[in-house]
């Protein structure tokens, strides 16, 4: 049996064991293309629709692929997942197995679309995620810790073991990061639970305008201004935009937090250029444009870094 028939059967036997779901006709298929680049979107892990033939109810099934263990911390994952389901901010989680990496979720489908950038120009859409990730903020700590900053640490140290590719001018980021990490440092913050990764196709986004999370890879206990910070840097590359968003996200403008927020976002590309790099490197499926992915990430960062108001943003955090 081909790996492929192997996942297959694999999630139909997932969906069958569901209360409800034993001895229906199935009709078991890839739900979305999964692409690395310009969006990731799908690459965690295999995105199966498993349907009812009769009814036409279906499922939405993520088998996480061997690779994921790279770079994602499973059960965290799954466990920010479900608080999401139960909190109505993502989809209804009905069955997460961490041993087999499979997440069982309902399908939003019909009159939802994934995010894009284009849709971030609207500002209620904004409001709304941000609305959802200040509520996912209120439950208690995950068992995950580790911020962009450890992150990036972690994953350039994976990358030089692996024999990346990486930018010529990595080192120098690397440095200018820790730099900023430092002067972050002395800062007192609450961490709280965050969804951590700002691209825009973690977006489920209703006909009606609601919206949904989902891919919680990069779920941790960390500052708040981290959340902000990833999300914003993906929605707009203009500062006065981001100023907008960010007032009414807080309620005021705070010119340190705003640039601790900022400095959350750059960092945020040096860490998913570095996981690019990575996957690259370690990946068996090198279909998907890894590389492509990460050097946008990085070229962002490097730009972001020698702008002359990135010291200025430093000495006033």
């Amino acid at each position: 049996m081909s790996s492929f028939d192997a996942q297959l059967e694999h999630v139909r036997s997932s969906v069958s064991v569901l209360p409800g779901w034993a001895g229906r006709s199935l009709v078991v298929e890839p739900a979305i293309s999964v692409l690395a680049s310009p969006s990731w979107r799908g690459v965690d892990g295999a995105p199966w629709r498993a349907m009812d033939k009769a009814s036409g109810e279906s499922l939405f099934v993520k088998v996480m692929d061997d690779d994921a263990a790279l770079y994602i911390d499973v059960a965290c994952a799954f466990e920010a997942a479900r608080r999401a389901s139960d909190l109505g901010i993502g989809p209804k989680v009905h069955a997460a197995d961490v041993a087999t990496g499979t997440l069982v979720m309902e399908d939003l489908n019909a009159g939802w679309r994934v995010g894009t950038l284009e849709r971030m120009l609207e500002p209620a859409i904004v409001d709304a995620v941000i609305a959802a990730r200040r509520r996912f903020q209120e439950g208690p700590p995950l068992p995950r810790t580790r911020g962009v900053f450890d992150e990036i640490e972690h994953f350039y140290a994976a990358a030089k073991a692996a024999n990346a590719q990486l930018p010529s001018d990595t080192d120098w980021m690397m440095s200018e990061l820790r730099y900023a990490a430092a002067a972050l440092s002395g800062i007192e913050v609450k961490a709280v639970p965050i969804h951590g990764d700002g691209n825009v196709s973690n977006l489920l986004i209703s006909d009606a305008g609601d919206v949904r999370l989902i891919d919680w890879d990069r779920a941790t206990t960390a500052d708040p201004l981290e959340d902000l910070g990833s999300l914003l840097v993906e929605a707009f590359d203009r500062e006065p935009e981001a100023r907008d968003a960010f007032i009414r996200a807080t309620g005021s403008f705070d010119e340190k937090a705003f640039n601790r927020m900022r400095i959350y976002g750059i960092a945020d590309d040096l860490r998913s250029g570095l996981i690019g790099a990575l996957l690259a490197a370690r990946s068996p499926r090198n279909t998907f444009e890894f590389y492509k992915f990460a050097s946008w990430r990085f070229l962002r960062c490097g730009m972001a870094v020698r702008e002359p108001r990135f010291g200025d943003t430093l000495r006033r955090v």
